[in-house]
């Protein structure tokens, strides 16, 4: 019987910024820099679209040391 894998949380840029107090683009050039080591971004197939980024919400709460960030649904 194979293991279930769980979806992995993922966070958005503009999430991000709200949490280290800075706007969304700053943190897409730090992913496209790879300054960041809680995600990536990937650029677009033929190099003329929208820039994909993967924020992974588990490294990025170990990046900042905390294991759960509050929320205002958690009120």
């Amino acid at each position: 019987m194979e293991k279930e894998i769980k979806p992995i949380e993922r966070m958005t840029p503009s999430e991000v910024g709200k949490i280290l107090h800075t706007n969304a683009e700053t943190i897409r050039a730090g992913l496209k820099t790879g300054r960041f080591p809680f995600g990536y971004a990937v650029p677009p197939k033929d190099g003329k679209g929208n820039w994909s980024y993967i924020i992974i919400k588990s490294q990025f709460l170990e990046c900042i040391g905390e294991r759960k960030v509050i929320t205002n649904e958690d009120n």
